[in-house]
């Protein structure tokens, strides 16, 4: 297939840049790890104190805890114990840090700690919600933290936010990295250009999947999961296919942009390791395809069709799996399944087009909405999100965390902290899990992506389409998760387990 020369240069260029972004978080989500702990601590928690037992007066018996026993060795065998009374006790709250007068400090005042948002806006041309969204989960955690007190006696606001625009990230950035007014940055932009700007200094940036290549090496520059490697071979979206009933499996990806065509071949290298030990076999690829199939999808949905493809692994944006949805439908073989691009949280995306994503999959990295949320940090996250009016999606949700760990650092780093020693606390949190969001995340390591022999464990969870809504797949809603544990050289069936 020839890709479109409808196009000018420049749209191609931009349309390539985006699809790379686009390619890479489908192959992250496939490959979110974390340092192989199982703790579930929840981020920045306070350790549970022991109640006080209050000491008898002349007059007056000891009173002890509620649900505690008494023991009291002056006490004569035979007699009766004397009796007492249960009293309440007040768990301790959550950490808020102390005061302390600081000057000089970027972004830093008695009453506040001001950060700036920087994304790519209405320009995206993958069209989903992307900075609108991201600052939304940023400012939900704020406003929920600042309701309990802040940290350190101080506020937690977005101070400024700039729309890159889709082409000027980098000019962005260097503004806000010399912008007295501002203490860190969260970015979510659709290019990557000025993180390296970024890694040179001692700003915190704290952004989100599809950045982790450039991410990769700089200890100030957070993603939510950790930096992941991108190209190593990872069982979970064979595993993910194996939810969708997968016999014969099939990979779709656009001939302008790299990453794509280097996802699409990298699922049919695992499902050709991985896929015999679950009945499946790889059987038919095009990485070749235009970007939004001006020509349709006719010819290849008739190969697939014809070759008894029932699951679909896409390294396509969301617009495009809807034709290829519609194309499928219209040969009769709409049951296929298809393995979404993104789009979770999209409601209206989902819900127009109920009938054609029925039973199609997608692959989350954190903790999914539709388990159980156990002792997680979700009903808080969705109870401001919704407060504020923000739209709830997989960037909302990417924002909320980098929020929980930005405030985790600055707890960890102390009442008279400044940026560096702020990423120098937050490089030595060895368990942090955003409030059991996201699986267990080793700071001293997580910078720097795993080699594909480096021991390492993946995990992610699953939905699918179903009656319009979201769903859980897999069989337990207190363990969304599976996680492997890799290099994985035979198949080994993954562990299901939660965080929180």
């Amino acid at each position: 297939m020839q890709t479109s020369q409808n196009a000018p240069g420049q749209a191609r260029s931009r349309t390539r840049k985006a699809l790379a972004a686009l390619a890479l978080f489908g192959l992250l989500l496939g490959a979110c790890g974390n340092s192989g702990s199982d703790s579930t601590p929840e981020s920045a928690a306070p350790t549970p104190t022991q109640p006080e037992v209050t000491q008898p007066t002349a007059t007056e018996p000891a009173t002890v805890p509620a649900g505690t026993q008494p023991t009291d060795a002056t006490t004569p065998v035979g007699t009766t114990p004397v009796e007492t009374t249960p009293v309440e006790t007040t768990p301790p709250g959550p950490d808020l840090g102390e005061f302390q007068p600081i000057e000089g400090v970027p972004g830093v005042t008695d009453d506040q700690i001001s950060f700036a948002v920087m994304g790519t806006g209405p320009a995206n041309p993958l069209g989903y919600c992307l900075l609108e969204c991201y600052k939304g989960g940023v400012q939900a955690y704020f406003e929920y933290r600042n309701s309990i007190g802040g940290v350190h006696g101080r506020d937690v606001v977005i101070g400024r936010t700039e729309d890159d625009e889709f082409g000027n990230t980098q000019v962005k950035l260097l503004e806000l990295i010399e912008d007295d007014a501002t203490f860190g940055i969260f970015a979510a932009p659709l290019q990557y250009p000025g993180f390296a700007d970024v890694g040179a200094t001692d700003v915190p940036m704290f952004t989100t999947f599809p950045a982790a290549v450039d991410a990769n090496g700089h200890d100030n520059i957070y993603i939510p999961v950790g930096t992941m490697c991108v190209l190593c071979p990872s069982p979970m979206a064979v595993w993910g296919a194996s939810l969708g009933g997968a016999t014969k499996v099939a990979s779709l990806g656009f001939g302008i942009s790299q990453a794509s065509k280097d996802c699409a071949n990298r699922y049919e290298s695992e499902v050709n390791k991985w896929g015999p030990a679950l009945g499946m076999e790889f059987v038919y690829r095009n990485d070749d395809l235009p970007f939004g199939f001006p020509n349709g999808l006719g010819p290849e949905v008739t190969a697939m069709k014809e070759a008894g493809v029932d699951y679909i692994m896409t390294c396509i944006d969301q617009n495009s799996a809807l034709i290829l949805e519609q194309e499928l439908e219209r040969q009769g073989v709409g049951d296929t399944v298809v393995a979404l691009p993104q789009g979770y949280g999209d409601t209206e995306f989902i819900t127009s087009n109920a009938a054609l994503l029925e039973g199609d999959l997608l692959s989350v990295a954190f903790h999914p909405l539709e388990a159980d949320p156990g002792t997680t940090m979700v009903p808080t996250m969705i109870e401001w999100l919704t407060k504020g009016g923000h739209q709830i999606n997989d960037y909302a949700i990417q924002g909320w965390l980098g929020a929980d760990l930005a405030v985790t650092g600055l707890l960890a780093a102390g009442p008279t902290f400044d940026q560096a020693s702020m990423v120098a606390a937050t490089n030595t949190l060895t368990d942090f899990t955003g409030g059991g969001l996201v699986p267990t995340v080793d700071w001293t390591k997580k910078h720097t992506a795993p080699t594909e022999d480096e021991a390492n464990r993946i995990c992610a969870s699953f939905v699918k389409v179903q009656d319009g809504e979201l769903v859980l797949a897999g069989d337990d809603p207190t363990k969304p998760f599976f996680c492997f544990d890799v290099p994985m050289d035979t198949w080994t069936a993954p562990t299901q387990t939660s965080f929180g």
